[in-house]
């Protein structure tokens, strides 16, 4: 079993963070179009909610089960995965339902999560973090001019 060090921990953290931040940022541009395209638009907002729910979910779930032993753990993830998607599909029964959106967009928000991360991925292999000893050494050579 492999425990992750605080580090990695915060990595992670930050990560999330990232991700659900670019996912809940395009909410604004489909905001911007609830008078003109309200199907489009609410099909976005409430599929791309329900991805980052899930997502977070999953990352909080990860994270728990993490610290438990083998036979814990399998049976921690079983049950998660099950809760989790069969909020999901209560979720979208109801969304569907109830506001009737465009189903084709409401399905592309539901995959959103995967989308961020798919294009933070080439957007990290383009533009590569700099480490903290770099940043910090640039900071110095700055002050220092």
């Amino acid at each position: 079993m492999a425990i992750t060090s605080p580090q990695e921990s915060k990595k992670t953290a930050k990560y999330v963070r990232e991700i659900l931040t670019i996912v809940f940022l395009t909410n604004i541009a489909a905001v911007m179009f609830l008078l003109t395209r309200f199907g489009q638009a609410i099909g976005w907002i409430t599929g791309s909610v329900g991805s980052g729910l899930n997502f977070y979910w999953l990352y909080h779930k990860t994270k728990k089960g993490i610290t438990l032993a083998d036979q814990g753990a399998n049976l921690h993830s079983f049950k998660g995965f099950y809760l989790r998607y069969l909020f999901l599909a209560i979720y979208s029964v109801i969304v569907v339902v109830v506001l009737k959106p465009d189903i084709v967009t409401f399905g592309a928000g539901l995959v959103s999560v995967q989308i961020t991360i798919i294009l933070h991925y080439f957007y990290r292999l383009l533009r590569p973090e700099k480490s903290e000893d770099e940043a910090v050494s640039q900071d110095e050579e700055t002050k220092s001019d």
